[in-house]
């Protein structure tokens, strides 16, 4: 099979290829303008006696304001993604999440504390005050009240 355009993808090609070395260029300008930045604010910095976290303490209004249009956009940048996922780690971890935890907990029987055995596995877990994962899986699986049938005395445990 003989294919007819080949000087024509050649030449598409080679027009991709300039494109690309063209927006090489720019971005080496573009870091190159980075660094002069950089080097000028530190300059400033030192001449005036001030830090970076003067600079954000003072602009911090307007960042948040950057950060919240960020969000309102259809393709958000990464660092928004990666912001939303540490706060909602770190806010979860004082209030929201155990809170939304404990109303789930509250609302549903509580399992008493002991071993429970899995009937068909016969795997066993022993619960002191907060349910283990395995054992809020086997909960959400197949039921509060059907797991809390599960629950093995502690002398049978002793004895096995």
């Amino acid at each position: 099979m003989i294919d007819q355009d080949l000087d024509q993808k050649i030449k598409e090609h080679e027009a991709k290829i300039e494109e690309l070395r063209q927006q090489k260029e720019a971005q080496a300008k573009r870091m190159e303008g980075f660094e002069k930045y950089d080097d000028q604010i530190r300059d400033l910095f030192d001449e005036y006696g001030i830090s970076e976290y003067d600079v954000f303490t003072m602009r911090a209004g307007a960042i948040v304001e950057w950060i919240k249009a960020q969000g309102k956009k259809s393709d958000k940048p990464e660092f928004y993604e990666e912001l939303q996922t540490y706060f909602a780690r770190v806010n979860g971890a004082k209030s929201g999440k155990r809170k939304g935890k404990s109303a789930k907990a509250s609302s549903g029987p509580k399992l008493a504390i002991g071993w429970y055995e899995h009937p068909q596995t016969g795997e066993r877990i022993e619960k002191k005050r907060r349910n283990p994962k395995t054992l809020d899986q086997w909960v959400e699986e197949f039921g509060a009240e059907e797991v809390q049938n599960w629950l093995v005395r502690e002398e049978e445990t002793a004895e096995a």
